[in-house]
């Protein structure tokens, strides 16, 4: 099984775990092994979150009630990472 998340992620597993390939361009290629979904989607999101950061993509603005927490965003987001990448293991898309 080989499932392919935009260029730069592979998702692929071996009889214990899945295992997240993660080939950025210039740089070598990393795996990361992961016991289930959960923990792998979790993963993403927080690099993800991290590297947004890193390159100032993130505004705080506290001021807005309209605007939902950042916190919930981001946990709302690695949800819905977490079911596609279900489907994609167990066939459903």
């Amino acid at each position: 099984m080989k499932i392919c998340l935009a260029n730069r992620f592979t998702i692929s597993s071996d009889k214990y775990n899945l295992i997240l390939i993660d080939k950025q361009n210039g740089k070598k290629e990393r795996r990361h092994y992961f016991a289930n979904v959960k923990q792998l989607s979790n993963f993403i999101g927080e690099l993800k979150l991290r590297e947004g950061l890193d390159r100032c993509e993130v505004n705080l603005c506290k001021n807005s009630p309209i605007i939902p927490s950042y916190s919930s965003v981001i946990e709302e987001t690695i949800v819905k990472l977490e079911r596609y990448i279900d489907e994609c293991i167990h066939g459903k898309k």
